[in-house]
């Protein structure tokens, strides 16, 4: 499903109405206009994959002014009636996850979209909640595992950064988009940190609160919640995989803080460095949300990081866009986190580890090419290696995430038209 076929056009004009339509959804975010874009259909199926490949189906449907097509008005309706169902099951099973861990006297992290839902920044269905993101003391791994599987999960998946669980039975087909047909997963982590683009940068110490409770904690403050998205949307952009709603969640949030707040979300990490990560996620979603953030405060908070983030870097982000990095762009670049590496050293040792990746990346890689859904419905994923870098050879790919909810779009069909 990675390769172009007679659905789809050629490469540059599926490139350009990506682009097209990507920046016209994120403007309308910021400043919505009266007038409806003058789309053909495939331009609006194109909207559709865009705006699920960016997680905001749910707040275009309560922001925009105009109508588009009927099937565009339905998709929306849709998909924040699916998300408002999806919140609705994730609060639920956090209650359950909850209750569980105070009585196995086991204190629990809820991190990132679980966190902002407890904030109440968003009104219900307009931030999808596909899974529940949980952290534990490594201590606590054996204990966490218990509580999550007597609920009736199974381990699906496994990575050196998390164990991702699904309910049992739930079998692999998934639905286009937000929808209660797929399941809500819990990833469970022994500690945050993002390769960034080999060295890791770990802010784990900082995120729990100081004496944290049996149960769901909260973060340790809304600053180290801040902390933890700005990494994570870090880790997403060296990967040329950020999302739209993880800058608008960083503008919802960061609107929140005072002067105090921005220092400790930008603390030095576990590399002794400024926070410099912090760089590129904040030039984009102060960029593409301008005025939500305080400029003179952050100015002022960012300027060690500033002179900490590799020069390349900073440049590409300051006149880089959105589509650049993220799924908007249709191929999937070699060696996409190259710019975040901070000496040459660094740069050659990240490339050799992009061709020839260790022992259980190559397992996990295989593993996701048949258990994870995105994947195990992509002949991509499960070409041998040396295919694979023959491709890059002749030219980037497309990418499997891209392609597989273009065709998903073009296959939608409104549930009220069945």
């Amino acid at each position: 499903m990675s390769e172009l076929d007679e659905s789809l056009p050629n490469a540059a004009v599926l490139q350009a109405t990506l682009k097209a339509a990507t920046d016209r959804l994120a403007a309308e975010l910021v400043t919505p206009t009266a007038q409806a874009p003058h789309w053909n259909d495939f331009e609006w199926r194109t909207a559709m994959a865009v705006s699920v490949m960016h997680g905001i189906s749910g707040l275009l449907a309560g922001r925009l002014r105009w109508q588009g097509p009927p099937a565009w008005q339905a998709f929306l309706a849709e998909q924040l009636d699916q998300s408002r169902r999806r919140e609705r099951r994730a609060r639920e099973l956090l209650a359950q996850l909850d209750r569980s861990a105070r009585e196995a006297g086991l204190p629990l992290l809820a991190m990132k979209g679980s966190a902002l839902l407890a904030l109440g920044l968003y009104a219900p269905g307009e931030r999808p909640m596909s899974d529940v993101d949980l952290l534990a003391r490594p201590e606590d791994l054996p204990a966490a595992d218990r509580v999550i599987q007597a609920l009736g999960y199974e381990r699906h998946t496994s990575r050196h950064r998390h164990d991702a669980y699904e309910p049992k039975g739930w079998g692999n087909d998934r639905a286009f988009g937000e929808h209660e047909a797929n399941p809500t997963k819990i990833e469970l982590h022994p500690a945050v940190e993002e390769p960034l683009p080999l060295q890791e940068v770990d802010i784990t110490a900082s995120l729990f609160p100081a004496a944290p409770r049996a149960g769901v904690n909260p973060y340790a403050s809304p600053a180290a919640l801040m902390r933890h998205l700005l990494l994570h949307t870090a880790g997403n952009l060296c990967h040329r995989s950020v999302r739209l709603i993880q800058l608008h969640d960083i503008a919802v949030l960061g609107a929140t803080l005072d002067a105090g707040a921005w220092r400790e979300a930008l603390a030095p990490a576990s590399d002794g460095r400024p926070a410099w990560w912090a760089v590129p996620p904040l030039t984009l979603a102060r960029r593409l949300f301008p005025g939500r953030l305080p400029e003179a405060v952050l100015d002022e908070a960012l300027a060690p990081a500033i002179e900490a983030c590799p020069h390349r870097l900073r440049s590409r982000v300051a006149h880089g866009s959105l589509v650049e990095w993220s799924p908007s762009h249709l191929n999937q670049p070699l060696l996409p986190g190259f710019d975040w590496a901070h000496s040459a050293s660094e740069a050659a040792a990240y490339t050799w580890r992009r061709l020839v990746p260790p022992p259980e990346e190559r397992a996990a890689n295989r593993l996701a090419a048949v258990r994870e859904h995105l994947f195990a419905s992509s002949a991509w994923a499960r070409k041998p290696r040396w295919l694979k870098a023959l491709s890059f050879l002749l030219g980037s790919p497309p990418r499997v995430q891209t392609i597989y909810n273009l065709h998903r779009a073009l296959a939608y069909r409104p549930s009220s038209s069945a």
